[in-house]
């Protein structure tokens, strides 16, 4: 059995566990994800605070377009090898961005240097609103400056009478993710495990993306064996 068909269910019926997909070997040239989904469904009680002089929100529906949001997207996102969605054409990352329902605030010094983004999907208010991509070009990391912008673009959400919002983090993100999405009242509803190709070795990400993770090895190998010592 090749070490792909080991990753497959057992059965249509019977998927994996956590602890069994994890415990398979990974195949070369991929990568595997922990996947942690949260939710909160009651909004905050107190109104986030100003931004300080110097920080500017701006926020789009429906008016951004790919060639516009594609450099902030991919600053903020190669270092953490978000991938998922460059799979798409500029045809329909445009077609998703003009929809009025896909909400993205971006933080912006008054000079308009774009320091990070929140980008939510606020099409349906009974499901629920989901947090599709949230983070900071790295050299505005720390600061206080991504609690600044979630904090807003979460009040923003909850003005428009959402069910609940929901949200996703990875291991592959920054370490302190998931405790930073907790001290906002978010809790865990699951877990689960992602494999995909490594998007350095597909081309779709550069090689020097993601420093912090290790590129996946394409040819397991080994140790060459010898005689004459």
């Amino acid at each position: 059995m090749s070490d792909t068909a080991a990753l497959l269910p057992r059965s249509p019926n019977t998927p994996l566990s956590l602890e069994e997909a994890l415990a398979r070997p990974i195949p070369p040239g991929r990568l595997r994800e922990t996947v942690t989904d949260l939710e909160r469904r009651t909004p905050p009680d107190a109104s986030p605070p100003p931004l300080p002089d110097g920080l500017h929100l701006r926020r789009y529906a429906g008016t951004l377009t790919w060639a516009a949001f594609a450099p902030l997207f991919h600053a903020v996102g190669d270092p953490w090898l978000w991938r998922d969605r460059l799979y798409r054409t500029e045809a329909e990352q445009d077609a998703h961005l003009s929809d009025p329902g896909i909400v993205v605030h971006v933080l912006e010094r008054t000079t308009g240097q774009a320091l990070g983004f929140c980008e939510m999907d606020c099409r349906d208010r009974a499901v629920g609103f989901r947090v599709l991509y949230f983070g900071l070009v790295p050299g505005a990391i720390g600061g206080g400056r991504g609690r600044l912008l979630f904090a807003h673009a979460l009040a923003d959400a909850w003005s428009l009478g959402p069910a609940c919002v929901g949200l996703d983090t990875c291991t592959h993100d920054h370490p302190k993710a998931l405790a930073f999405y907790e001290s906002f009242g978010f809790t865990v509803t699951g877990r689960r495990v992602v494999e995909a190709d490594d998007p350095r070795l597909t081309g779709l990400l550069p090689r020097t993306a993601g420093p912090h993770i290790p590129l996946a090895p394409l040819v397991e190998r080994p140790p060459a064996l010898r005689t004459d010592r």
